[in-house]
């Protein structure tokens, strides 16, 4: 069950097909096996090998799948990486990792390079772009005369890939995910999807999915997965341009759309929409955030559609559960678990609860992480004989359809990208004039959540907030710069020191946008 023998797998059942577009660009299922067998050949002759760590730091652009089954077939974990990390972020991660490369594209070689130069470990820079510096790889020079490739063996345990995710200490986490887990994730989501039932009858008979989410999510693999398995398209879009995708819907007859709840805003928010016929597809996903009754509703409307919601984590692949096309959407419900999976509703001593009440979600099955690498204190303490504890709470009902009401971790989410106070909190910190700091999220129709800083200056100290926000500009990726920023004079803290982030309240109406203020 290695993820890489999905390819040769669908060659055989569906014969050469075009799977990949982009930008003009098309690639067979045949052309994607050549060249991940001609990149794992040059990557074998730089000296990469079975264990090592390969960064990703790729828009939607075809290399990024060519690159991923490259890596995996020569025994290698690949690190995907959000292209919108800044040099620090990815500093972090170079160091943490230990990877070895980073395959990056030549827009991006600007922050590359700064994270390099901060990083202790000096990766070689494969980079997909031409007229490039002395110092980097181009892409194409990696690939070798030879299109055959006998793959490294590894077993289905093996990790294939670490993704990293914000940790609640602020340091990213490094989620290993073995070839099991991603496979089994791809045949898990066929079903959940409508694709395919139980009893392998098919229910589309075409397979286009519009990825216009970055790869560099863990979605990006169960896309693939799926794509594979039904010998379905992937249609990548590297930028993100409301009227671009619903063209291309319409021109390319998209039949399956993954999204996060911010883009389905702006889609029913779109003045022109009517303009294009949007009705080949089939499965609207949404999943990253919550999904507000408003903004379905809006949608649902404008469209004649409906949204299949669902809910995941990144130490589970993606996701854990989804409502369903052939089963009634209950209000405020993310559906129940997918195949494979078993869900829980613990109370605070572990102990299953009964449908209604409230306790916090452990599931278990085929896509649960192996653990957290080189962390095995935070992975004690979320995987407990066999069981992986979410950290959120919430409830299910008699159906099984599973109900979200808190997160316990306090995670912020912004346009589907997770954001943990405690790491905005520590470069707050870091300002010369802060002593304190305490982040919070704010609802927010368009975007899900904004982020919302309550700051306590040192004495004398008269730093503004346009000054606080454009110090974490230069230290923090732009989704997780605080939108709001509060002064104050202390900030509730428990007996042991710790901020009470519960009990920074605020009311939306009354916030000014730093950028907005005077």
């Amino acid at each position: 069950m290695n993820f890489v023998h999905l390819v040769p797998d669908n060659i055989e059942k569906y014969g050469e097909y075009v799977f990949l577009k982009c930008e003009g660009q098309e690639y067979t299922n045949t052309d994607l096996e050549r060249f991940s067998n001609r990149l794992a050949n040059g990557l074998q002759k730089m000296r990469l090998q079975k264990g090592d760590r390969v960064i990703l730091f790729l828009p939607n652009i075809p290399e990024v799948c060519i690159s991923q089954l490259a890596v995996l077939k020569i025994g290698a974990i690949v690190v995907p990486v959000n292209p919108s990390l800044t040099p620090q972020e990815l500093s972090y991660i170079i160091n943490h990792s230990e990877a070895l490369t980073i395959i990056t594209w030549a827009g991006l070689l600007e922050t590359v390079h700064t994270a390099k130069a901060l990083s202790s470990v000096k990766p070689s820079v494969i980079v997909v772009g031409e007229d490039l510096p002395e110092d980097y790889i181009p892409f194409a020079n990696c690939y070798a005369d030879d299109d055959t490739f006998p793959m490294v063996h590894q077993p289905d345990d093996a990790t294939a890939v670490i993704m990293y995710t914000s940790g609640t200490t602020g340091n990213p986490k490094g989620v290993m995910l073995s070839h099991f887990n991603l496979y089994m994730q791809g045949h898990a989501d066929v079903e959940a999807c409508g694709v395919i039932n139980a009893d392998g009858t098919r229910l589309l008979d075409q397979v286009n999915i519009l990825c216009v989410l970055p790869l560099s999510h863990a979605y990006g693999f169960s896309v693939m997965a799926l794509a594979l398995l039904v010998g379905g398209t992937m249609h990548l879009m590297p930028d993100f341009d409301i009227e671009k995708i619903l063209k291309y819907i319409q021109d390319h007859k998209i039949t399956a759309f993954p999204g996060v709840p911010t883009l389905y805003a702006w889609l029913a928010a779109y003045p022109d929409a009517e303009k294009y016929d949007t009705g080949s597809v089939a499965r609207w996903l949404a999943g990253a955030a919550e999904l507000s009754a408003e903004v379905r509703d809006s949608f649902e409307k404008r469209y004649n559609t409906k949204i299949l919601d669902a809910y995941g984590l990144t130490e589970t692949v993606s996701g854990l559960s989804m409502q369903r096309h052939n089963r009634p959407i209950k209000v405020g419900s993310v559906g129940s678990a997918i195949p494979g999976i078993s869900i829980r509703v613990l109370d605070g001593d572990g102990r299953p609860l009964p449908p209604g009440q409230v306790g916090e979600f452990a599931v278990k099955g085929p896509n649960v992480m192996q653990g957290y690498f080189k962390n095995e204190e935070e992975t004690a303490q979320v995987l407990k004989d066999g069981w992986l504890y979410t950290g959120d709470m919430g409830y299910m009902d008699e159906d099984g359809d599973i109900f979200i009401v808190d997160r316990k971790k306090d995670l912020v989410i912004h346009k589907g990208f997770n954001i943990y106070p405690s790491e905005v909190e520590a470069v707050l910190c870091d300002h010369p004039d802060i002593s304190d700091a305490g982040v919070i999220g704010v609802p927010d129709r368009e975007y899900g959540e904004q982020v919302c800083a309550f700051v306590v200056l040192k004495e004398g100290a008269q730093a503004s907030k346009k000054e606080i926000q454009s110090f974490c500009q230069e230290r923090l990726a732009r989704y997780k710069v605080p939108h709001y920023i509060e002064f104050c004079a202390s900030l509730p803290k428990n007996e042991l020191g710790k901020t009470l982030r519960r009990q920074l309240k605020v009311i939306p109406e009354d916030l000014i946008a730093v950028d907005e203020a005077k």
